[in-house]
């Protein structure tokens, strides 16, 4: 079946050209094909500002193949009991926020939503659906984020388990670099202004127990926050040798962060 004008025909002022917007999905067509599937990839767009989001709000159950981050940050946070973890989505992201089943599962969990920074979301709907079909590498790059999303949850998990919070910390940011970071005449900038809160809730410590383990951390020169509030690590070249560093912050003659459980319910202050 082939795709017709009308398929791809959208208002201008609440729909994008999703290839505009997502350079990873761009590459994954050869030159000639770009072009035209430019004209027929275009989605519905969400906007949301920093603070809670409610998927509820912008309900889209016709989004087939799932909401793609364009632009901005946000956490997926996920309580179980008293404990709660984050799960930070940029740019590239994949996610289905109205599949959520957390209030019916045998293990019962709430899941909220926090923008971090202001957020664009590409409804990829049933429209976007059948014009992916027609170019396959489409589908198997957007099936690709989903994979890479179970990945990145696997290495979280991994994080988690780390005894010291300045470890989990440094683990953390280094893993942030790898996609986010920015080399540096001073290290590797990671720009991205997460709060001592979030980053609580993202390595499952509590708040104080972040603030001393940063403090630790900057005080053995491995990580610090620059004067725009985004973070820096320390590297001797583009590609430091992060097992070491990691061993070096597990060093038991090292300064110790106080250790923090899995829990970022703290009421401090960021």
């Amino acid at each position: 079946m082939g795709i017709t004008a009308s398929d791809h025909v959208r208002s201008t002022d609440r729909f994008v050209y999703v290839l505009d917007h997502d350079a990873g999905l761009r590459s994954a067509l050869s030159e000639p094909d770009r072009s035209r599937c430019r004209q027929h990839a275009v989605a519905a767009l969400i906007e949301a500002p920093p603070g809670r989001w409610d998927p509820a709000v912008d309900p889209h159950p016709d989004s087939e193949l799932g909401l793609l981050l364009l632009e901005g940050l946000l956490i997926r946070e996920v309580t179980v009991a008293e404990a709660r973890t984050g799960e930070l989505l940029g740019p590239g992201s994949l996610l289905r926020p109205w599949d959520e089943i957390g209030t019916f599962a045998p293990m019962r969990h709430e899941v909220e939503w926090q923008v971090v920074e202001p957020v664009r979301f590409a409804v990829l709907d049933e429209h976007f659906a059948r014009v992916a079909a027609h170019w396959p590498t489409l589908i198997t790059a957007l099936v690709a984020r989903a994979t890479d999303r179970s990945h990145d949850l696997g290495t979280m998990i991994s994080i988690h388990s780390l005894k010291r919070v300045d470890v989990r910390l440094l683990a953390f940011f280094w893993h942030l670099a790898d996609r986010y970071g920015k080399v540096t005449a001073g290290g590797v900038l990671v720009p991205l202004a997460l709060t001592h809160r979030q980053l609580a809730l993202l390595v499952g410590a509590q708040r104080p127990s972040v603030t001393s383990a940063l403090g630790t951390l900057a005080d053995r020169g491995m990580l610090r926050r620059d004067d725009e509030g985004h973070w820096l690590l320390s590297s001797e070249g583009e590609t430091p040798d992060v097992v070491q560093l990691l061993r070096q912050a597990d060093d038991p003659s090292a300064p110790r962060a106080v250790n923090g459980s899995a829990n970022a319910n703290a009421t401090t202050t960021p």
